[in-house]
């Protein structure tokens, strides 16, 4: 392979090119993190059959001492670095360079504290040859010295190392983000090389260790976080080192390295979502009395007592094995310690003696998660619903990646991940960004944040739901999550431009405008407000207020809008207090009925081939019956929602007696659980008079997600739950997070890998 020379290492504050050819490709060195847990098991083994490898060690204390040991005759041959070449990271890759032209495998070994660390190197296109998924490239480098004492030398040397580096990787600044460490040895540099390649692999954009307070190039500060790019765009970092250099003669200059690094095909793997700080123990069982007997084994088991790290290794992967998906019965632990655990499960054994939970159907939950029910609602009415607009919040499970490395690569291959997120406003430093949102774009967050969940449920943890619902565009979100239109990510690109969203029925609403034939220059303050009362003593009132509307019922609350003083006159008259949700939305309104065909045909979608196959039954409260699904029984469906009165009580009434049951809130944030345990409740006490509730008639509403709360931990709670309630779903994520979550790239990635 015809690889680019380094850049040559000046003294006059100056980074000059060697290369020759002009034409020649960019470097392209193939970096595989050489540990354990990211190095899977088939890299490990090609990497085996190199016959010649050199290894680079160096020695963490002293950069110029580093120490190496002969090689035996089963061992490779090992290369000590002279002390030119320890001076700098970029001379060492230079000699790395041409052992790689040569056909061999480097193994760079170094120190992170006291944790030894290797990083492989060899040939991008032998990588790919090999069928090795890289975690990142070194795509080009470059270093230079300065001189200080001069103004402005450090910065303008920097800036003229990085755009050499960055030049020969044949990369702009525009599309790079860059971060600039101090590393005054030739480890320091290493670590920081391998923080590089590893923030690739897990496309996360956080600070790295040792970074200095700079700006990315889009001018905003580092974000911890998932590193979004555009799609098909491969994620670009231009590692800035700065050395002060110890040897006499060169007192008053430091020396400037830069490094650009692409991301590779391989993404990291994923953390574990159980651990010492996060117990997660299912307990299954034939009867009541053997869950008991189970809790009284994990109390007296020795593990119990022993340090952290001892308990969740043994003890709950001795419970996972021994849990049962088939028994009728089964509870979770969930704790932040053994110690915290020993209380879940005595506080459970309480719970198990208590007659309202052993013959009454009382589910028992804690604060925890630790829950348990003796009537399971089982999966049969296992119902999706899709919460509305303006659940989504600044920073929303932005460590979800961690976990769910496959799932966000397989998200972003689909489609713009960024966009479905809308991530410049959720994740921008300022979070009062997301709170300033318009209505298109919290429209279309809402909708990805859902889209996202509901792989991750029906995906990672193969949970299939029996019905599914939305509250208000909700609806949009279902149909968009469960693989019926053909085409989901093309609405973002058409909900951002829309002059529904974004005219009609918010912003100017010219909708509204038109319904109460008002002049261009005639204002509207519109609002909307959250009031508990009943929708039989609003709507008496409505004929007196003709530019208030009753917009949603939702079990005890109502939500009015229209004019702002329309709708405090009536709560005045009510003699209630609403609540003011300050947004301007005429969704649920009479004027939105005048934009009813656009709605219809801005929805009517193209379907997937399988999507009249799915055994999904999809309910709308726009009608009694189950939708169609057709194109145009669709959007004509959520046309109706969107542009008439939402009735949320009647919609989850009706959805029960069709046989729902267990309710799971599929998006950000907790909007409508607390709301259908409500209804749900209300609706019991209405029938109790007329015959016994049975178990059957039961409901429960779950939520994956809260605001406020580690969102992994609001998952686990949420699968929790599940399980208590005996809905088959996979624990494989749970106890084999590294096979169970594993990228599945070696069909997906052409061998050139990622889009340049």
């Amino acid at each position: 392979m015809n690889l680019a020379p380094p850049l040559a290492t000046t003294h006059n504050g100056q980074a000059e090119t060697s290369i020759a050819d002009k034409s020649a490709k960019p470097l392209r060195i193939a970096v595989l993190l050489g540990d354990a847990v990211n190095l899977d098991s088939h890299s490990a083994q090609v990497l085996g059959t190199f016959t010649e490898r050199e290894r680079v060690q160096i020695c963490a204390a002293d950069a110029n001492q580093s120490t190496v040991h002969g090689p035996t005759a089963h061992e490779p041959k090992v290369h000590e670095p002279s002390v030119n070449e320890q001076s700098s990271l970029t001379a060492l890759l230079g000699q790395a360079t041409t052992a790689i032209e040569q056909g061999k495998l480097v193994e760079l070994k170094f120190n992170d504290g006291n944790l030894p660390q290797s990083l492989y190197l060899l040939d991008g296109l032998r990588a790919a040859k090999l069928r090795l998924h890289a975690h990142a490239f070194i795509a080009g480098f470059a270093a230079g010295n300065e001189t200080t004492g001069v103004a402005n030398a450090a910065v303008e040397n920097a800036a003229t190392v990085a755009n050499a580096a960055l030049a020969a990787a044949k990369r702009s600044p525009a599309q790079t983000v860059q971060h600039q460490l101090v590393a005054n040895t030739l480890n320091e540099a290493f670590v920081a090389l391998r923080q590089g390649v590893t923030a690739l692999a897990a496309r996360t954009q956080a600070p790295l260790k040792g970074t200095t307070d700079i700006k990315q190039t889009n001018n905003t500060n580092h974000q911890a976080g998932y590193w979004f790019s555009d799609q098909h765009q491969a994620r670009v970092l231009c590692l800035n080192l700065v050395a002060k250099t110890s040897h006499q003669a060169d007192e008053s200059r430091n020396l400037n390295q830069s490094l650009v690094l692409t991301q590779g095909t391989q993404v990291i793997a994923p953390k574990a979502l159980v651990d010492e700080n996060r117990l997660f123990v299912p307990i299954s069982g034939d009867s009541i009395n053997e869950l008991k007997a189970k809790l009284f084994q994990l109390l007296s088991s020795p593990d119990i007592g022993a340090p952290e790290w001892s308990f969740a290794s043994h003890q709950l992967a001795f419970w996972f094995e021994r849990y049962n998906t088939n028994a009728p019965l089964a509870l979770v632990l969930m704790a932040a310690s053994s110690d915290d655990l020993k209380l879940e499960a005595k506080a459970m054994l309480t719970a198990l003696e208590n007659d309202a939970v052993r013959h009454h159907d009382q589910h028992f939950k804690t604060p925890a998660g630790s829950c348990f029910t003796a009537k399971p609602l089982g999966d049969a009415g296992l119902t999706f619903v899709y919460p509305g607009v303006g659940t989504v919040y600044a920073n929303m499970f932005n460590n979800l990646h961690e976990y769910f490395p496959a799932l966000y690569h397989q998200l972003e291959r689909e489609g713009d991940l960024s966009a479905m997120l809308q991530s410049p406003q959720i994740y921008a430093a300022d979070v009062k960004a997301a709170a300033g949102m318009n209505l298109s774009q919290q429209a279309i967050s809402g909708v990805g944040a859902s889209y996202l969940f509901t792989k991750l449920l029906t995906q990672v943890f193969n949970i299939k739901p029996k019905m599914a619902l939305g509250y208000s565009m909700g609806e949009a979100a279902m149909w968009a999550s469960l693989d019926v239109w053909q085409t989901p990510h093309g609405m973002i690109n058409a909900t951002e431009n829309s002059d529904i969203f974004n005219h009609a029925i918010s912003g100017e609403l010219t909708a509204v405008r038109r319904a109460w034939q008002l002049a261009d220059n005639e204002a509207i303050a519109w609002n909307s407000f959250v009031v508990r009362a009943d929708s039989h003593e609003i709507k008496a009132l409505l004929p007196a207020f003709p530019r208030a509307y009753l917009a949603i019922t939702q079990g005890d609350t109502c939500v009015i809008a229209g004019c702002e003083t329309s709708c405090k006159a009536l709560l005045a008259k009510l003699g209630k207090r609403g609540i003011a949700a300050n947004r301007v939305t005429a969704m649920h309104t009479a004027p939105a009925m005048l934009v009813h065909g656009q709605v219809q045909d801005f929805y009517t979608q193209a379907l997937k081939a399988a999507a009249q196959d799915s055994p999904i039954r999809f309910i709308s409260a726009a009608q009694t019956a189950p939708v169609i699904v057709d194109s145009n029984s669709i959007g004509r469906a959520i046309a109706d929602t969107f542009c008439s009165p939402l009735d949320f009580s009647a919609l989850i009434q009706n959805a029960t007696e069709q046989g729902a049951r267990l309710f799971v809130e599929v998006g950000a944030d907790r909007q409508t659980s607390t709301l259908i345990d409500k209804i749900s409740h209300a609706h019991a006490c209405q029938h109790s008079g007329q015959h016994q509730s049975t178990a059957k008639e039961a409901t429960a509403a779950i939520a994956c997600n809260a605001k406020g709360a580690d969102a992994i931990t609001s998952l686990l709670k949420c699968l929790a739950q599940l399980i208590s309630h005996r809905v088959p779903l996979s624990l494989a994520p749970l106890i084999q997070p590294l096979s169970a979550n594993a990228a599945p790239l070696s069909s997906a990635v052409l061998p050139e890998g990622e889009p340049q």
